[in-house]
């Protein structure tokens, strides 16, 4: 698999050659693919065909705790009945937190490949002996980290948007079609997380002795936000395209002050330890 041109063709040969040697080194890092691959297929393809199929089949009279549920719609989805309801729960509430994972996960995994990676695999000395200085070096990482990830979420993204279209056209209802969440998502928040998640493995890159210890810690970042969807559920609040929106550009200036101190405080040496 090559990596795609456009994530790195506006950087120099030297950073472009990191670039590409990680991706390399991530491709052929089974763990590293196999968390690429399976992540998104279990939260953005799997998942959501399951609960169209559910959601399609069951007959009406099955459906139990259905009530319940009407309490975490409005009254301008008051007109559905009960398979109606529980894809539109799913799509609205469930739906955004297990794409929203995709984009964090992914820039975690690649992040802990490239930083912590060259540790364990004890190739960082070589990158000494080239000509490459250490702000090439954590340009090149971050960019190829983020890039890759942000390939992976575009397709999961496209992916889910044909699973839940499918599901509006059966079902009969406009749960993914008309929600203007999905375009504050998609545009600001989940490259927004990208950006967190890896400068957040940069951060813990040298407190970190493995990559599969770096993954674990990545835990530790989705928290929160499965902790911000899981309180949809109980009724305490209801995320709408604003509130992403200013989650977004908090996020953004997270992600900005992160740069600044992990760019201004990176050194190879850090790797070496």
């Amino acid at each position: 698999m090559k990596l795609p041109k456009f994530l790195y063709k506006h950087i120099d040969g030297r950073e472009k050659a990191l670039v590409k040697k990680d991706f390399r080194e991530m491709w052929q890092n089974m763990a590293v693919r196999t968390m690429l691959v399976i992540v998104p297929l279990i939260f953005v393809v799997l998942l959501p065909i399951f609960f169209t199929i559910l959601a399609n089949s069951l007959p009406n009279s099955s459906l139990t705790g259905m009530q319940q549920m009407r309490g975490l719609i409005s009254d301008k989805q008051s007109y559905m009945n009960n398979r109606q309801l529980l894809f539109y729960v799913y799509s609205d509430c469930l739906g955004p937190m297990l794409y929203l994972i995709v984009p964090l996960m992914t820039a975690c995994v690649t992040a802990a490949s490239s930083f912590v990676g060259e540790k364990e695999r004890g190739t960082m000395a070589t990158l000494f002996l080239s000509p490459i200085t250490a702000r090439e070096i954590f340009n090149a990482k971050l960019i190829g980290s983020v890039g890759i990830s942000a390939v992976c979420s575009l397709i999961s993204f496209v992916t889910y948007a044909i699973v839940m279209t499918i599901g509006d056209v059966l079902l009969g209802v406009t749960a993914f079609l008309t929600n203007p969440s999905w375009v504050v998502m998609v545009l600001l928040l989940s490259p927004a997380l990208i950006i967190f998640g890896a400068l957040f493995m940069v951060l813990v890159s040298g407190r970190s002795h493995s990559f599969m210890e770096s993954v674990q810690i990545c835990g530790y970042v989705l928290l929160p936000l499965i902790l911000l969807f899981v309180g949809q559920f109980t009724g305490s609040f209801r995320l709408h395209a604003v509130h992403y929106l200013v989650l977004s550009l908090l996020l953004m200036v997270a992600d900005f002050i992160i740069w600044r101190i992990t760019s201004a405080h990176f050194t190879p040496e850090k790797l070496l330890q």
